[in-house]
């Protein structure tokens, strides 16, 4: 029998062989990581378990924790009409707001805002947005949390979504769109007579109508 040393295939086969097996590897790779960017696009989020809406007396606990920048989860299932108790948790570094409301009244508050980026030294100046524009807001500090009651409109004209407008967060994807559900099922859009909806009552502490880099907690 030859010795082993004396039978091993040349080297340029070896490497052909590896090359191969690297090829095969990151092809693997490659449609498992489609496969999974696919099962995480917005559209396809993960249905909830059923939505038993909060009243005014038993509000139902909604957390919605803020990164840098981005909103878990990134769908908000409500009901419409029901009461809610939000748990907003900071996470990030950044100061982060969350304001819901349909695209009018994130347009507002983004020109708002955008208005007082990288204010002087100095007071901080007053963030206002036209009167009916204002929606729900709410300002979180890093590593703070807050929560606040909040009942959903019962009818519902135009989507809604949750946004926040510090200046370069909206753009930076800080985004989620609010999903209306049926009381009781799984998550699934309802339909709404197209009429006005009903003002929404801001939600914001006081002190959160400032600029938000330097908002009071």
């Amino acid at each position: 029998m030859l010795p082993s040393r004396l039978i091993r295939p040349p080297a340029g086969l070896r490497h052909a062989a590896a090359r191969g097996a690297t090829l095969a590897a990151r092809a693997a790779l490659a449609a498992g990581v489609a496969i999974l960017v696919a099962g995480c696009a917005v559209g396809d989020a993960p249905p909830t378990p059923p939505v038993s809406p909060g009243t005014g007396t038993s509000p139902r606990e909604v957390n919605v924790v803020m990164k840098d920048y981005q909103f878990i989860p990134d769908v908000v299932d409500l009901v419409p009409g029901e009461t809610v108790l939000f748990h907003f948790v900071n996470g990030g570094l950044a100061v982060h707001e969350a304001i819901i409301g349909d695209m009018p009244i994130q347009d507002a508050w983004e020109a708002a805002e955008a208005a007082h980026a990288d204010p002087p030294p100095g007071p901080t100046p007053a963030v206002t947005v036209p009167a009916g524009m204002e929606g729900f807001r709410v300002v979180v500090a890093s590593g703070e949390r807050k929560d606040v009651r909040w009942t959903v409109p019962g009818v519902v004209a135009a989507p809604l979504i949750l946004g926040c407008h510090i200046p370069g967060h909206w753009e930076r994807g800080m985004q989620a769109p609010i999903r209306l559900v049926t009381p009781g099922a799984s998550p699934a859009y309802t339909t709404t007579t197209p009429t006005p909806a009903p003002p929404m009552t801001t939600a914001s502490p006081p002190g959160s109508g400032e600029l938000p880099s330097q908002a009071a907690p």
